[in-house]
């Protein structure tokens, strides 16, 4: 008797689970949609009708990578304590998946490349909602006077973009650890707020 064919949103979270580990196993390049639809156990037909093609299957799961950074990144700026570690907090919550992503798969530098082509609108966004929610955690230090944003000439939206900048920049070769990037992210927000400090 052959097996029972997966139908609906079990369907396509089978398809996004199998891409997602087909695009690491094997790139973005690499992997085919006939390989996606065996790997999940739906035909091609029922991928197609989830997915006009293999960049949508990568883009909607680049989409909801952004999503749960987003939440975890506001989850990380509601907790109360000192700045330092709510800002590492946030921006490790930004990054963090996204590094032991990359640092996991021997494509790590192509999926970066694919995810800047393919996704740049989704990460346009995600970017923008990101800094934003980096500048409310640190206007909300600057009024609770654990930093002094006038004496260093910034807004804190000026502030956030040059933290948001560092912290990408700091996880932007594709072989960076995730134990390398924490390490590179704790020093980083220590000289920043350094500098920012009152």
């Amino acid at each position: 008797m052959p097996a029972k064919q997966l139908r609906g949103a079990a369907a396509r979270k089978a398809v996004l689970d199998a891409a997602g580990a087909a695009f690491l196993a094997d790139g973005f390049r690499g992997a085919s949609i006939e390989s996606i639809a065996a790997a999940a156990g739906v035909s091609r037909p029922t991928v197609y009708a989830h997915f006009a093609d293999k960049e949508e299957v990568f883009r909607t799961i680049v989409a909801a990578l952004h999503d749960d950074q987003l939440s975890a990144m506001r989850t990380a700026a509601e907790r109360e304590g000192p700045i330092a570690e709510k800002l590492y907090d946030v921006l490790l919550a930004r990054f963090a998946p996204f590094v032991a992503l990359t640092s996991s798969s021997e494509h790590g530098g192509e999926l970066l490349d694919e995810n800047s082509r393919v996704c740049g609108d989704i990460a346009t966004a995600a970017r923008r909602h990101s800094a934003k929610l980096v500048e409310q955690v640190l206007e909300d230090a600057s009024r609770q006077g654990e930093l002094d944003l006038d004496r260093a000439g910034l807004t804190a939206a000026q502030a956030a973009g040059v933290v948001f900048d560092a912290a990408l920049g700091a996880k932007e070769n594709a072989t960076v650890t995730p134990g390398a990037y924490r390490r590179k992210l704790r020093r980083l927000v220590n000289v920043l707020l350094h500098g920012l400090a009152r």
